[in-house]
């Protein structure tokens, strides 16, 4: 799947915004001959109310979905259309629909700065400004927030319990790698990265030297030993030659835990999702 600009839904949302204006206009007018009425069909219905998804249990309006603060992938790192991460937030909301559990001002807090981060709201005079142009109440927008909120509680719940779990089961994902790799249009002999004064002359190639988790280093060098020198080998749309400089193993420290309860967390929200039954009103 082609992966889509976040702008890009939001421009397909602000016409179906508007398509929205222009059914309800034709509805006043009258129905045009042929037509069901809304109550007759439960898609027409969901459309001249605005609704733009259903998953399981929750209708997500399409101003709704406007307002979901992007950025914030709950999925996997592969390319995901951004309406992926819609249904991912309409999942997490499935689950969080029985939460009476009191917020406090730290998750208020915490919700209030993801929504502003994700929609580039920097101070408090672009927050109000924005408002100004939603069509919500005060209390309405505190609703709104208090949903995050609880959706950034689950998770990081989630995560905690799912971690250790998930560590025990890929301990070798979790081990920290230092790494030296060059990916290009052409081949790259493996020597030369023992003395990058030798990389002078290879052509266009970009060179890489950092410390990742191994589950996030380029697949040939996942599981390479340390020391051995990895490629040629085609790699995208070209090649990649690398040498892993230093393997720790994997600890059961903070850090590591909150990597393993996020990779867990991915991979319980791809199960719900494959779960879930997901209709689109819109598309």
């Amino acid at each position: 799947m082609t992966a889509v600009p976040m702008s890009a839904v939001a421009a397909v949302l602000a016409d179906a915004v508007e398509l929205l204006r222009d059914l309800r206009r034709s509805r006043t007018a009258g129905p045009a001959a042929g037509s069901a009425p809304p109550g007759d069909d439960e898609p027409a219905a969901h459309r001249a109310t605005g609704y733009l998804v259903t998953v399981d249990r929750v209708r997500l309006r399409v101003a709704e979905a406007l307002m979901l603060p992007p950025g914030r992938s709950y999925g996997d790192h592969a390319e995901r259309c951004p309406l992926d991460e819609i249904v991912d937030q309409c999942l997490l909301m499935n689950e969080t629909l029985e939460d009476g559990e009191p917020l406090d001002d730290a998750d208020l807090r915490a919700a209030a700065e993801e929504f502003r981060a994700g929609h580039g709201l920097r101070d408090r005079a672009s927050t109000l400004a924005w408002l100004a142009q939603t069509p919500l109440s005060g209390d309405q927008f505190e609703a709104f927030i208090a949903g995050i909120a609880r959706r950034r509680r689950f998770r990081r719940r989630m995560e905690a319990e799912l971690a250790p779990g998930h560590l025990a089961a890929h301990p070798g994902d979790f081990g920290r790698v230092h790494a030296l790799w060059v990916t290009g249009s052409q081949p790259v002999n493996g020597e030369l990265l023992r003395g990058l004064g030798g990389l002078i002359g290879c052509g266009e190639a970009v060179v890489t030297v950092g410390e990742r988790w191994a589950r996030d280093l380029p697949a040939p060098l996942r599981h390479a030993p340390h020391d051995t020198l990895i490629g040629p080998t085609a790699y995208g749309d070209g090649y990649l030659t690398g040498i892993v400089l230093e393997r720790r193993t994997a600890r059961d420290d903070a850090e590591t835990l909150t990597a393993a309860g996020e990779a867990a967390f991915r991979e319980w929200l791809a199960a719900r999702r494959g779960r879930a039954s997901v209709e689109w009103h819109w598309l």
